[in-house]
């Protein structure tokens, strides 16, 4: 009889067990989501590029005070849509200071030029990405790619002009999409000395290789038609 009356009170005792854990868990779980610790309380991108941090920034979704569960859950998703919709990233990966500040580390892609819209140019990288955040005026020694619509030409051209030599490449200024009922391909390019060349995306990097030659023989500014053969003429 005893030996049954303490068999009772042992199973009472871990029956009342359960409900006080699993409400001290639930307890434990509510204070964690209500407090400022379990909330974002900044979120910084680290790179010096103002147009990239601000790309990055609106691409993650993320917002001041949020859930940091929301953030731990799915990190790899956030990461993915970062390096899927920002132009220049290669990889992003999330990491936490203090355990509510949130950094997203970026590697960039190189910079090659700048693309110009709507009175913007926007940065473009080596696969002919570009950033989605403009900026007024172009910074540093950059080709600027104009009247690019067609995203397919902008990365050919981006492609094609970086098979360039080095200093053939530093010559570029601008280059234009000037396609004719002819030929869909044809590009202008203005050169930083003065001159402009007109060619073919098609076959840019091999006729480039006559431009220096051809320029050196110019007794003037003019135009170097690098369409179909390979020789220049005064502007008008």
């Amino acid at each position: 009889m005893i030996r049954l009356t303490e068999q009772r009170k042992k199973a009472l005792r871990q029956q009342a067990l359960f409900p006080l854990v699993f409400f001290s868990i639930m307890t434990l779980l509510t204070l964690c989501l209500i407090l400022p610790i379990s909330r974002i309380r900044s979120v910084t991108v680290d790179s010096n590029d103002k147009q990239l941090r601000v790309a990055v920034i609106k691409a993650s979704g993320l917002h001041y005070y949020e859930s940091l569960f929301n953030v731990w859950f799915n990190a790899s998703k956030i990461e993915d849509k970062i390096q899927n919709k920002v132009g220049l990233v290669e990889q992003a990966t999330l990491r936490y200071v203090n355990v509510n500040n949130v950094v997203i580390d970026v590697k960039e892609e190189p910079q090659v030029g700048y693309i110009y819209r709507n009175n913007k140019y926007y940065k473009i990288g080596t696969t002919g990405q570009s950033l989605s955040e403009g900026t007024p005026s172009v910074k540093g020694s950059y080709p600027v790619f104009y009247a690019f619509k067609d995203k397919a030409k902008l990365k050919l051209a981006v492609t094609k002009v970086q098979e360039l030599p080095t200093e053939l490449k530093k010559s570029v200024s601008e280059i234009h999409y000037d396609p004719s009922k002819v030929n869909p391909n044809r590009i202008k390019l203005y050169m930083n000395d003065g001159n402009e060349v007109i060619a073919d995306l098609s076959t840019l990097t091999k006729k480039m290789e006559y431009y220096p030659q051809i320029a050196t023989k110019m007794d003037q500014k003019g135009i170097v038609d690098l369409e179909v053969g390979a020789f220049s003429y005064p502007k008008n």
